[in-house]
């Protein structure tokens, strides 16, 4: 119970009349017809707002971000009586909603608004269970922002607020809107000369724009070729693991004629992307054909085939500068592929100023907003780690997209997108900023690797100490000690030497990647010579042939950073061109330049690797293991797999010149003829 100076304090405060007021809103949210919904419907427990009285039976609330289908049910409650109520009108600004109880509610007294100026303002704000009311001067907590660019002058208040004249009478509500005070003084207009629109009309407008979306986009099933087992790399980034999953459900946006596809393949799965089917509005479906894979951004653009692309209504990217849309309506879109038929839905919100992405780069700015609600607090509508949406103007253009960055710092901020330009959006449907490297490619070609160009151990804390570089080190990282530099690689011609103890990597302005060398028992190895495809090529490779990147590192106790821009590696073991012999139970690759170094053989040497051995086949049981150079057959050299298959080709007996490191050995075989092949070759006759 309050204390009787407790009380008269809250009198001073808060007039007794404006307590009775102020009621309590509960919209009540229901799974969608999916079966899926938001923490607030998984808990079944209400989203509460603080609802002002303009009459007995009609409250204004804070626009709760909620669509009409989303909604289970509306209550007003005021001091025990609970009263039903709907939606009958929003506001266009201030963002707010318009209920009507079923009933008027026992004991509320409706607010009289009056014309006049402020001078006071009672603020409520939900804290856990509790609705606290406070009273603060006018300006307090209010701002007002000035847009550089253009000079426009911009006030935004407080949510929640009640402003009173010296008599207390109330003059205005503030929902935390956002308005422009081109004379320098702001008008307080009481609510009953707000602009309002029905509710039906506010969702026919939404979906007038669900449908807008709906009839550009396509549902996506993006199907890769599987991996070459035999051939394909063991060693994949640490923050990529598709599970083997070679079917890839995804959006498509038909922008200007083209789709574009948010999608995180990279450079290894766009490699094996096979048929891309995508399902349009009508329900047709056809393949779309590759265009280019977006070289700093998580995107792929397709071609719509000729016959189809009347089936789409693509959307446009608007027109002007990002400060022009400033204070406009804006459509908050999200999207989902639900087995070829794409839900949409929107929510109207305004344009609030500008934000800086890049460079020289703005664009348009509504708040980092999510479809859900996430509590009670009043950021909660707006929270969100990353941008989850995109928007459309209120003519239906694109005015702000958002995309994953193609390479992240962090793994957590793989899925955290960020917001591109108007115009590099643009850009990228035309054609511009394709990564030529990212491409689909034959089999044989899918194993291309972008190399630095160096060996490498893990720094121990000993090397850290004799090279001066336990600064900087960070706590259990073991970067990459660098112990060969191959001659005319990147490396090579970026100046890095051995002994460097390589650091971290960084495209342009992004945030550096630390590197980390790979453990001696991480992945298994192609053979006992060095690794080509290890986790810093790998790395590499994500970023493409072509690309300028910084490697930082530390020599000589100072850290250093060299300009890079990468190469394709030479062909290495894994996608060295093969052969196989069914009937001696073997295959082989050419000897490639680290097989070379390894043995210590010079280029023109002749000589083939045993890439496998079948167990029990002529080759195991004559002696033959993986990783031995055959040299020469039947006393003739060796040049290569394609040279090894014709000289063994129908021949019954063999004997091979075997290497293993510095010995040599003879090793004959005896083939009996295939009783298959030999009933295969008698029906051939």
């Amino acid at each position: 119970m309050l204390s009787v100076l407790a009380a008269s304090l809250l009198a001073a405060a808060v007039p007794s009349d404006k307590l009775s007021s102020v009621a309590l809103a509960a919209y009540w949210y229901k799974k969608d017809e999916r079966g899926r919904g938001d923490e607030i419907s998984e808990l079944a427990k209400p989203k509460r707002f603080p609802a002002f009285a303009i009459s007995e039976d009609e409250f204004i609330i804070a626009d709760p971000l909620v669509r009409e289908k989303h909604l289970d049910r509306i209550e007003v409650c005021f001091r025990g009586d609970k009263v039903p109520a709907k939606e009958v009108g929003r506001f266009v600004n201030p963002d707010a909603v318009l209920l009507k109880a079923d009933r008027p509610l026992k004991g509320v007294k409706p607010l009289a608004f009056q014309k006049g100026d402020p001078v006071e303002k009672l603020i409520w704000k939900w804290q856990g269970d509790t609705l606290t009311v406070s009273s603060a001067g006018v300006g307090t907590n209010d701002s007002v922002v000035v847009v550089a660019s253009t000079g426009r002058v911009f006030r935004k208040g407080v949510a929640n607020a009640l402003y009173v004249d010296k008599d207390r009478n109330p003059v205005w509500l503030d929902f935390g809107s956002r308005f422009e005070i081109p004379d320098g003084k702001f008008d307080y207009v009481p609510p009953a000369e707000w602009t309002r629109l029905p509710a039906d009309e506010y969702e026919k407008s939404a979906k007038r724009m669900e449908d807008r979306l709906a009839a550009a986009m396509l549902g996506i099933v993006i199907h890769l070729n599987p991996v070459d087992k035999e051939n394909s790399s063991r060693h994949y980034s640490r923050y990529d693991d598709d599970g083997g999953n070679n079917e890839i459900d995804a959006l498509g946006y038909s922008i200007n004629g083209r789709v574009l596809v948010p999608s995180d393949l990279n450079g290894e799965k766009i490699s094996r992307l096979g048929k891309v089917e995508a399902t349009f509005p009508d329900g047709s479906k056809t393949n779309l054909v590759f265009a280019g894979a977006i070289a700093e951004w998580n995107a792929i653009v397709f071609d719509i085939p000729e016959g189809f692309k009347d089936k789409v209504t693509p959307l446009a990217v608007a027109k002007g500068a990002p400060e022009d849309f400033d204070n406009r309506v804006a459509w908050v879109m999200t999207a989902e592929n639900e087995n070829g038929q794409v839900v949409t839905t929107a929510v109207r919100r305004r344009f609030s100023g500008v934000k800086f992405v890049r460079g020289a780069g703005f664009v348009p700015f509504v708040g980092e907003w999510r479809s859900g609600v996430r509590g009670d607090s009043d950021d909660d509508d707006m929270w969100s780690r990353g941008f989850k949406a995109f928007v459309l103007d209120g003519d239906g253009n694109i005015a702000a997209f958002a995309l994953c960055r193609r390479f992240s710092s962090s793994r957590w901020a793989r899925d955290d997108t960020e917001a591109v330009t108007m115009a590099d959006l643009s850009r990228f449907i035309a054609g511009e900023g394709f990564n030529p490297e990212f491409m689909p490619r034959k089999e044989e070609e899918r194993n291309r690797f972008v190399w630095l160009g160096t060996e490498a151990v893990r720094l121990t804390d000993a090397l850290a100490r004799e090279k001066k570089a336990q600064s900087f080190i960070r706590e259990y990282s073991r970067p990459p000690y660098v112990t060969e530099v191959y001659p005319d690689s990147p490396a090579a011609k970026a100046g890095l030497q051995v002994g460097d103890v390589l650091l971290a990597v960084r495209r342009g302005s992004e945030r550096e990647r630390s590197l980390e060398a790979d453990y001696d028992y991480s992945y298994s190895s192609s053979g006992p010579w060095p690794e080509v495809e290890n986790s810093l090529n790998t790395l590499m490779t994500e970023f493409g042939a072509g690309a300028k990147v910084t490697i930082v590192y530390a020599r000589d106790g100072k850290r250093c950073e060299a300009p890079v821009v990468l190469e394709p590696a030479p062909v290495h073991y894994k996608n060295a061109p093969k052969a196989r012999n069914r009937t001696l139970g073997l295959s082989v690759r050419d000897m490639t330049f680290e097989v070379r170094r390894f043995f210590k053989f010079d280029e023109k040497a002749p000589g083939i690797v045993i890439a496998k051995v079948k167990p029990g086949s002529p080759a195991d049981v004559a002696g033959l293991s993986e990783h031995e150079l055959v040299t020469e057959v039947n006393g003739e050299k060796v040049t290569s797999a394609k040279d090894f298959a014709a000289k063994v080709k129908g021949k019954k007996d063999l004997v091979f010149a075997v290497r293993r490191l510095a010995q040599t050995r003879m090793v004959k075989i005896h083939v009996e003829p295939d009783a298959d092949a030999e009933k295969d070759k008698e029906k051939g006759k």
